[in-house]
């Protein structure tokens, strides 16, 4: 009987770690859950990003440069809704429930999604060595 009841307990911790693994893959938040996201500095991460930004949000809705248009600034340092670059990415890729923000986790890929905070965090330290 002690063997039947180990056996039970390993499947369980089977079925969890597979819900965790697949859980690692779904844009449901998990993917951006962390909130010490690392965003890459490197050129050609930014510069993706820019491509990815400009497609979709740049003459659009949150201007060039993420400066503002009819949507907020994106680079001035302040967000309504979380500010992290995990909590920038989960916006991104699910949108915001209420506003003109959709959704682009079908469009872009994690890593699209990454180099485009990635581009939004390289504008935001250009503007604040302006000054502005």
């Amino acid at each position: 009987m002690h063997s039947t009841a180990s056996a039970g307990h390993s499947g369980w911790r089977a079925v969890l770690a597979i819900l965790a693994v697949l859980g690692a893959f779904a844009w449901g938040g998990a993917a951006f859950a962390d909130d010490d996201l690392v965003v890459p500095t490197d050129e050609a991460t930014i510069a993706l990003g820019k491509e990815r930004y400009s497609a979709k949000c740049g003459g659009f809705c949150h201007g060039a440069g993420g400066k503002g248009g009819r949507a907020p600034c994106i680079v001035c340092g302040r967000f309504k809704r979380g500010g992290t670059n995990a909590e920038i990415a989960k916006n991104i890729a699910e949108g915001i429930k209420g506003t003109p923000m959709g959704a682009f986790g079908e469009v872009y890929s994690r890593d699209e999604i990454i180099a485009i905070v990635a581009y939004m965090r390289d504008e935001q330290k250009k503007k604040e060595a302006e000054g502005n």
